[in-house]
Formats: structure tokens, C-alpha cells, sequence
């Protein structure tokens, strides 16, 4: 990376000169050499400057959906107001000094991977997730006037500045209302086993396994308790959710289950007893996760069983309809038997 940066760097006037000059040597020359003498020659200007940003991710799994994610919530970066923050100039609406163009958000998905648009006069920004691990932000400029800069090649570095400023600039306006790679680091820190820096392997939670539902249930009862629960209170409330008398519920078990729920931030311990209590992320998670499985999973599954007799459903209905157009896919295509 640091060598391909570095060759761009090098891409400064005399640079640019040097390889134009090598190719006009292979075209025919018009100029008479009264021409010369006269100062005809060739000038170099910029017609199109495109700056680029590349933002490579640390989660490229979750880079689709944050992206997704940062289009929904910034459809109004089109706006004056937010134009002007992003491209550092004063945008006139009315009267006769009014700045043209038409100010616009486009996001583009049809036959692309979807990207986010920002219109400025002739000089565009745009944003794309490519190809699934890296954010590239791209400053277009198609008319250097638009920033009052001169097309000669020797006003490249004014509008290198302007360029990288605007790619700079795009992701400190945009805002979003949730990271969802904090999201698949929460739902990782949860369900993966964690390794204690001595070797010590504590199993992962999965939130669909009935073990765990119950501990996820109960936890959400606990919250209430404002001095906290015991091992004795753990139990209690836990051995009826899978069918089990308290008695059959052995302390090993207990203890197992109270370091998991303690290693994985669930709970903590009460300093200096054998108490615990609820953490703020816990009862969090703990209701969201419970009320997924009973309310959205499950449910959700059970609509995608073959029923006897069938029954209407949307998604069912949507859940055929996708195999129906598969298999024509499949006929189509030559690959059905």
C-alpha cells in the first residue's frame, strides 16, 4: 500500500508532462516550425480529476450491511446545507448569484453494487462499497471552474486539495443510527467460546439452544431483584423452564452456567459476596434474544414448515414463489432434469 500511495504522490505536473510528451512524440506534430517560432504549442489542462478515498475495513463480513445502512440514513446529503459542508462552499438559493445545478442524493443499485451520489454543479461525490471489503469515496471534478480554479495542469495541487478534502469530508457529515459491526461483535462476543490469557476455554452462549433461552429468561426476571440473586435463587427459578425440580439441578451445573453468563458480560458479581446482579447490556440482550427466538425465529419457521392442512401465509407464500422461480431459473437454463 505504502508503495502504490507513493506512486501517486508522484503524479505531480512534471510527472504528467514528461509521459504527455512521450506520447505526443508518436502522433503527428501540426505546427510548422513558424508555429513554433510564433509560440504555438501544446498545453496541458485537466478536463476530468478524480480523488479517491479507501477505507479498507476490519469486518468485511459486516461492510455490506453497514453500507446499506449508512445509504438509508444519509438520503438528504444532497441537501444545500449539506453540500456546502462537504465541498466547502457557500451555496447561493435565490437570485441572480443563485449557484447552479440541481442539488440531489441518487443512490444507484439497478445492476450495480449499490452507491451513494452527491451532486455539486458539473463536479459529482461518490461513495461505493467495493468489492466487499474496502469504502472508496470518489470526488469527481468535471469542470474546475466550479471551484474557481484554473484548467491548467499547473492548478493540480489546488485541486488535489480540493479533491481529498471533499472524500475527507463525506464521511465526517454522514451520520448513521446504528454500526452493524458492533452488532456482529456483540452477537460474536456472546455466542463465541472465550479463552482466559491462561488457556481457560469458557463455552460460547448460542441463543437458540433451550439451555440458554432459559438463562437469557431468567436473567430478565433477576433484573428486578435490587440486591441482586444467588446460586440458591438461580435454581429456583431456573429448574421448572426445561420440566426439572430444583433438587434435580446439580451445583456444578449452577456453577457452570453463572461463570458463562458472568465471563460473557451478562452478569457480574457483587464485590465481596456471593451475589450477583444483572448487567446494563445483559437485560438488554437477554429480552431482545428471548423475544427473537419465541416471537420472529421460531415463529418464522414454523410458517416455512410444510403444513397439514396448508394454511395461508405470506411467507409461505413469498417462500414458494422464490422456489417456483428457481426451478424456472434452473429450466431455463438447461440444468433441470
Amino acid at each position: 500500500m505504502a508503495a502504490v500511495q507513493a506512486i501517486c504522490d508522484g503524479l505531480d505536473e512534471g510527472t504528467i508532462t514528461a509521459l504527455a510528451a512521450r506520447l505526443l512524440r508518436l502522433l503527428p506534430y501540426p505546427f510548422t516550425d513558424a508555429d513554433t517560432a510564433a509560440g504555438y504549442r501544446y498545453e496541458l489542462s485537466v478536463l476530468q480529476a478524480e480523488f479517491s478515498l479507501t477505507q479498507m475495513l476490519d469486518a468485511p463480513v459486516s461492510g455490506r450491511i453497514f453500507f446499506d445502512q449508512l445509504i438509508r440514513d444519509n438520503l438528504d446529503l444532497g441537501r444545500p446545507d449539506r453540500v456546502s459542508l462537504i465541498f466547502g462552499r457557500r451555496i447561493i438559493r435565490k437570485g441572480r448569484r443563485a449557484t447552479p445545478g440541481r442539488f440531489r442524493t441518487r443512490v444507484i443499485t439497478e445492476d450495480v453494487t449499490p452507491s451513494l451520489h452527491v451532486d455539486y454543479k458539473h463536479s459529482k461525490i461518490g461513495q461505493y462499497h467495493k468489492p466487499g471489503k474496502a469504502l472508496r469515496t470518489e470526488t469527481t471534478i468535471n469542470d474546475t471552474a466550479d471551484f474557481g480554479v484554473a484548467k491548467g495542469l499547473s492548478h493540480l495541487p489546488e485541486l488535489k486539495e480540493i479533491g481529498f478534502t471533499a472524500s475527507r469530508r463525506l464521511p465526517d457529515v454522514q451520520r448513521i443510527s446504528h454500526d452493524p459491526a458492533e452488532g456482529a461483535a456483540a452477537l460474536a462476543a456472546l455466542t463465541d467460546p472465550v479463552i482466559s490469557p491462561a488457556g481457560t476455554r469458557t463455552a460460547g452462549m448460542p441463543f437458540t439452544s433451550p439451555r440458554v433461552q432459559a438463562l437469557l429468561a431468567v436473567i430478565c426476571v433477576f433484573r428486578l431483584l435490587p440486591h441482586g440473586f444467588t446460586n440458591r435463587d438461580l435454581r429456583t427459578c431456573l429448574a421448572p423452564l426445561p420440566g426439572l425440580t430444583p433438587g434435580a439441578m446439580t451445583s456444578g451445573q449452577l456453577s457452570y452456567d453463572l461463570r458463562r453468563l458472568r465471563i460473557h458480560g451478562l452478569i457480574q458479581r457483587i464485590p465481596h459476596s456471593f451475589r450477583y446482579q444483572v448487567t446494563p447490556a445483559g437485560i438488554r440482550q437477554a429480552m431482545f434474544l428471548t423475544r427473537l427466538t419465541q416471537r420472529l425465529l421460531i415463529t418464522g419457521l414454523a410458517e416455512l414448515a410444510p403444513p397439514d392442512p396448508p394454511a395461508h401465509s405470506r411467507l409461505r407464500a413469498a417462500a414458494r414463489a422464490y422456489d417456483a422461480a428457481i426451478d424456472d431459473l434452473a429450466r431455463q437454463s438447461g440444468l433441470a432434469a
